[in-house]
């Protein structure tokens, strides 16, 4: 991998981690404790730091920290992490994981797989608002063998927010740039053995120009503005020891305003809307004292509509994917090896129209048997996982997944792993009327890591190096004017993350360095950065408590037509001060410095931007 002059510089900071992160342990007090754990690295619950793929966790004290609002702000700070947007929240935005594509990355909510069955297949995130989340833990590389069809790139698994304890309510409300406003309130807690959870959330933008207007000045000037509202449900009953039932729902609904990706005139309209949402009802066995069972029956749900009736190209549209999920876990306890089995059938669906009397409604079924083995042995840890998926009118496929950590002393740990993984088709890939494609093959990947590991007490620092490359890799031809697998792709890298304690402050930083390429022309992924770096603080004072954050992506190509995107460098702050225990004012600055900077061309990004809030939470 070639390594520029500013790479290298990003090598010097990333050997400087290790150097001085024995020196920050000592600064940190002895009664923390590695206690994070971790559910989506095997199915089954485990100290962070005996994951063997780089798994990191965003707690819920994290995110109120950070003051994000939506789940892309608090990914772009993630190790490995890039996304583009196509205007301010709530407008379409893709996101890369070690240069993998968003249809090449697995997303689920409290275990609920979202697969978007349209020509884009990329699910909305943008819509996801962090009210109702709990935490969010991301798994890196190739984990198919554990969950299936695309978690090339990896898997995010988001936990919305339940209840325990006694019951306790909270509220937030907070007011800003660009007309902005937010609320949300819920209420959660126990009481005997019943669980419950009730949440709500509304946000409300005026927005800005989606589109630079300097770039494209046929585009409307005019703002582009978002509301979401969202909701999260809960409910769970033990029923005796070890046996649990429950239900969760929870969703959003986001409005948003665009422009003409170029095509535009001064006076068109452009509007969408998009309702994301999952729920699942379960039922928890503890059968003896070594088995644990889990069936889920479960929908994941994204409906969008797109309205550019008043343009100058009148078009409107509506998609409706579905994903029926019947999921039965079981983890048995066999000595030191601990046995995770199970099966999944899932319906997939999509049902689209438009006004040019195009219609599409397919579905398909995807069979699934997985199992997976895990010990700890002494100084040494093993996982391996098998899984075989077919799919109606694909051939079978078959993916592992074997990783082995050697803890060679207290704090540090060597890690290594091999993988494969597949991505299925879209339903509209294969047979939307004008560009799907019946003979699409899946795409197929294979991945090597090799890993070190220094943890100490509230200290976890992960470096990990990485090498995947991707066949059959599914894009649209403009040739053809259809999707067809036409080349394949390569990415390998150095990749490092750290979160710990040091006196009174929480840190987080990661560096990333990648080559991503696409083999047929050796020429670089469109949009994807060879460098990512991040760095974030919180320092409590008293009743005060401040952070902030710096994220910087290095050039990236762009569409063919224009030259590469220049690097960019964000920072943001935060405040919080506690007017009692329960009430709290908040502020936050956004891209402090007003830099002008786009993550896609043609598309403008937040200039500075200044919020102001209340949080209360009962105690």
């Amino acid at each position: 991998m070639k390594i520029c002059f500013s790479r290298k510089r990003f090598l010097v900071l990333a050997a400087s981690f290790f150097v001085f992160a024995p020196v920050f342990s000592q600064t940190v007090s002895r009664s923390l404790q590695l206690e994070e754990t971790v559910v989506t690295a095997n199915r089954s619950i485990q100290l962070l730091t005996e994951a063997l793929p780089h798994t990191t966790v965003i707690g819920r004290d994290l995110i109120e920290r950070s003051q994000a609002v939506d789940l892309p702000t608090l990914l772009a700070t993630e190790a490995g992490f890039q996304f583009t947007q196509s205007g301010g929240r709530g407008t379409a935005a893709s996101l890369f994981l070690r240069g993998s594509a968003s249809l090449q990355v697995l997303v689920l909510i409290d275990g609920v797989p979202l697969t978007k069955q349209d020509s884009t297949g990329a699910v909305s995130l943008e819509h996801i608002m962090l009210d109702q989340v709990d935490h969010v833990e991301i798994v890196r590389g190739n984990v198919s063998a554990i969950y299936g069809s695309g978690a090339v790139g990896g898997v995010i698994q988001i936990f919305m927010r339940k209840g325990q304890g006694a019951p306790k309510a909270f509220a937030q409300l907070e007011v800003g740039a660009y007309g902005s406003s937010r609320a949300s309130a819920g209420i959660s807690g126990q009481t005997g053995e019943t669980r419950f959870y009730v949440g709500v959330g509304r946000h409300r933008s005026s927005g800005f120009s989606a589109m630079n207007t300097d770039q494209y000045p046929k585009e409307n000037p005019d703002a582009d503005g978002y509301s979401n509202s969202n909701y999260n449900l809960g409910l769970s009953q033990a029923l005796g020891s070890g046996q649990t039932l429950g239900l969760r729902a929870e969703g959003s609904h986001g409005e948003f305003d665009s422009d003409g990706g170029g095509f535009g005139a001064a006076s068109d309209v452009y509007k969408g809307s998009t309702q994301l949402g999952t729920w699942s009802v379960y039922s928890h066995n503890q059968f003896t004292r070594d088995w644990r069972s889990q069936l889920t029956f479960s929908q994941g749900r994204e409906r969008s509509v797109y309205d550019a009736r008043l343009s100058a190209y009148p078009y409107d549209s509506e998609a409706v994917t579905r994903s029926r999920t019947l999921s039965w876990s079981n983890h048995v306890a066999l000595g030191d090896w601990l046995l995770t089995a199970g099966a999944e059938s899932q319906r997939q669906s999509i049902d689209s129209n438009d006004s040019y009397a195009t219609q599409l409604q397919r579905e398909r079924s995807v069979a699934s048997l997985f199992a997976g083995l895990s010990a700890a042995l002494g100084a040494h840890s093993l996982q391996f996982n098998l899984r075989r998926d077919n799919a109606d009118g694909m051939a079978g496929q078959s993916t592992g997944y074997a990783g082995y950590g050697w803890q060679a002393t207290a704090a540090w740990k060597l890690i290594a792993s091999v993988s494969s993984a597949f991505n299925l088709p879209p339903l509209a890939y294969l047979y939307d009327p004008f560009s799907g494609n019946p003979a699409l093959k899946p795409e197929t990947a294979h991945s090597t890591e090799l890993g070190l590991q220094w943890a100490q007490e509230a200290q976890v620092l992960r470096a990990t190096v990485f090498k995947t490359r991707t066949e059959n890799l599914m894009l649209y031809d403009f040739a053809t004017w259809a999707f067809n697998n036409v080349s394949s792709a390569s990415n390998k890298g150095l990749e490092l993350s750290y979160s710990g304690k040091v006196a009174s402050a929480d840190l987080r930083a990661s560096i990333t360095l990648q080559d991503p390429l696409d083999e047929s022309t050796g020429t670089r992924l469109i949009r994807r950065a060879r460098s990512m770096a991040s760095f974030g603080a919180s320092l409590p004072i008293g009743a005060w408590s401040f952070g902030g954050d710096l994220r910087y992506t290095a050039e990236r190509p762009d569409i063919v037509s224009v030259p590469s995107l220049p690097a960019y460098t964000v920072a943001n702050l935060t405040a919080r001060y506690a007017l009692t225990p329960e009430l709290a004012l908040t502020a936050r600055i956004d891209n402090l410095l007003d830099r002008q900077y786009q993550t896609a061309y043609g598309y403008n990004q937040s200039g500075r931007a200044a919020y102001v809030g209340l949080a209360w939470a009962q105690k």
